[in-house]
């Protein structure tokens, strides 16, 4: 590695159950002259120290517990938990099995290390990072590294937005930043997540009630009508208490309507009252007009809401 850095202030959090395999890497960084570094076979104590934002650098082994593992580094990116949503995290396993590499990445892990991996290629790719971690791709199902080796945008769809996140690794390593300045950039690229966030969920709502729109027609209320619902409003949950926080919060009051709306199909989902449907499809309209909205659109948009809320 590069010696102009200064890893000692490198915040190293390493969760391995395999004490050798643990050791190795503990003696490994520190040969590097990474000196603070958590290492431990408890995912507790591990947990602990991510979620007090204590980690610039997360290493873990996930073959014990993935699933709770992939869940844990999904609700860190989707800031749900913690204050810090940006750590570099390297997930460690021995199984290749598609599903489990899908699974991880689809987590928001920045890189995946399978077993049996050389101490050198270890130290490679923790330099990689440190000089070129992948900006965020935000979608409505994944927030963390862009993965895609070609633009996936549709015609008429919204281009795909990549954003900037703050590398813990590199910033520590350079300290060519105060800690206050490091958090306030923490801050900043939260909002910019978060604004890109609604706004793939304004879209993800217009698809899904499309969706739902047209089953009702067609009268295929089946098990994916009602998981299409569920989905819905899982999305609408989100961006409900997201949107409060962006600048698109006059969007608000049109998604928690939307909400209460589509809970209330749910109470009934294989015999949806067609008031109910009618209602779904003009807030999504209103919803995706709103986030294009001026002045006048917005008092449109609390009009709406409050006719629907009326007449509820």
């Amino acid at each position: 590695m590069s010696t102009q850095e200064n890893y000692k202030n490198v915040r190293i959090v390493l969760f391995e159950r395999d004490s050798d395999v643990r050791q190795a890497i503990k003696s490994t960084l520190s040969q590097e002259t990474f000196e603070n570094i958590l290492a431990t076979s408890g995912l507790k104590t591990a947990q602990a120290s991510i979620f007090n934002d204590s980690a610039d650098l997360v290493l873990v082994d996930i073959d014990h517990d993935r699933k709770s593992i992939c869940t844990m580094m999904q609700k860190i990116r989707q800031n749900e938990i913690g204050d810090n949503p940006f750590p570099v995290s390297i997930a460690i396993s021995g199984n290749s099995d598609y599903v489990n590499v899908r699974q991880t990445f689809n987590a928001g892990f920045d890189i995946l290390l399978l077993k049996p991996f050389s101490m050198s290629t270890l130290t490679q790719r923790i330099y990689q990072l440190m000089k070129g971690r992948s900006p965020f791709n935000i979608t409505s199902d994944y927030i963390g590294p862009d993965r895609r080796q070609v633009s996936p945008t549709k015609r008429n769809q919204r281009p795909v937005t990549l954003v900037t996140v703050p590398n813990p690794l590199k910033i520590r390593a350079n300290g060519e930043i105060t800690n206050v300045q490091f958090q306030r950039l923490i801050k900043e690229s939260i909002v910019e997540v978060n604004d890109q966030r609604v706004l793939c969920h304004g879209e993800k709502i217009g698809d899904l009630v499309g969706s739902l729109v047209s089953k009702y027609m067609l009268e295929g209320l089946d098990e994916d009508f009602s998981a299409e619902l569920k989905r819905l409003k899982f999305i609408c949950a989100d961006m409900d208490h997201r949107l409060r926080r962006s600048k698109f919060a006059h969007v608000a009051e049109l998604g928690s309507t939307l909400l209460s709306v589509v809970d209330r199909i749910l109470e009934c989902p294989m015999s949806p009252e067609s008031r109910d449907i009618d209602l779904m499809q003009n807030l999504s309209s209103a919803i995706s007009r709103a986030f294009m909205a001026n002045e006048k659109d917005v008092k449109a948009a609390h009009s709406i809401s409050s006719t629907v809320r009326a007449i509820a």
